[in-house]
């Protein structure tokens, strides 16, 4: 009717973070896999331009549970129908308890695979290294070989800058409400650590991998020769959490320990890896 106000959609494109209570979090997510991944209560929800973020939430795997600070999800960034994918999240931002260090698993926004991060303090023995100046005899056995060493991305945030891109950074940094007024109630992670870190990184794109580009049309590679497969989530957490105890065993001083989870593939397998 005409002068009646209309209720606000959940999915409006405002980014205040609002308490989870009862069931919001099922019209905004409209998946009952994307919310299986958030077992228990609590935390907050914003939504911005397509970007759902979740805060101060646990993120569930197939094979464990982490206490993940930030977790988004984003409307278009994996492909339609059905796949492994369906349900998991395109970021997740965690403090790995073990080693105390930062961790993000992260989605390509072009190609649909995912990527993981471990961030290391600055006094870490590899702080400011290239990931192909890592010796192998350090023991860094990670999915693919590390592709990734940078500090955090950009300056750290502003006002200006919202979920959209949020969703897509490495990085961390010191967060104070004033710094960040959209998300004020926001991931303490950040809050407590202070400074930047310094990244290393693999990702999930090689000739062994399975990638799911968005779009459905299958990227080439030697599937039968190289067995290839989609890494999914538990793959990528697992991985993740292995690099934080490798990096963690190397700043200490002390052996790196057995990797867990099944062998990884060959990095010959990939001539881009010079194997």
């Amino acid at each position: 009717m005409p002068g009646k106000k209309k209720s606000a959609s959940p999915k409006s494109n405002s980014s205040a973070l609002t308490p989870i209570t009862g069931t919001s979090l099922a019209p905004i997510l409209e998946s009952p896999r994307a919310l299986a991944k958030l077992p228990g209560d609590g935390g907050s929800v914003a939504r911005e331009h397509g970007v759902t973020l979740v805060t101060d939430r646990p993120y569930a795997t197939s094979d464990m549970t982490i206490p993940a600070a930030e977790i988004y999800f984003v409307d278009g960034a994996k492909p339609r129908g059905t796949g492994p994918w369906l349900g998991e999240a395109d970021k997740v931002a965690w403090r790995d308890p073990a080693s105390g260090y930062e961790c993000i698993m992260l989605r390509d926004r072009k190609e649909a695979y995912l990527s993981g991060y471990v961030g290391v303090p600055e006094g870490h023995p590899l702080w400011g290294w290239d990931q192909d100046a890592v010796a192998p005899d350090l023991g860094i056995e990670v999915h693919g070989g590390l592709t990734y060493s940078r500090i955090c991305d950009e300056d750290g945030p502003s006002p200006q800058r919202g979920l959209v891109m949020e969703s897509r950074r490495i990085c961390h940094v010191p967060v104070t409400p004033k710094m960040w007024e959209p998300l004020r109630h926001g991931s303490e992670y950040r809050v407590e650590s202070g400074g930047h870190v310094w990244w290393f990184g693999f990702g999930c794109n090689h000739l062994y991998d399975q990638v799911p580009i968005p779009d459905g049309r299958p990227r080439s590679f030697l599937a039968a020769e190289t067995a290839a497969v989609y890494r999914d989530d538990a793959y990528v957490v697992r991985e993740v959490t292995n690099l934080a105890a490798q990096l963690r065993a190397i700043a200490d001083g002390k052996p790196v320990p057995p990797r867990e989870g099944p062998p990884l593939p060959a990095i010959g397998l990939d001539p881009r890896k010079g194997g």
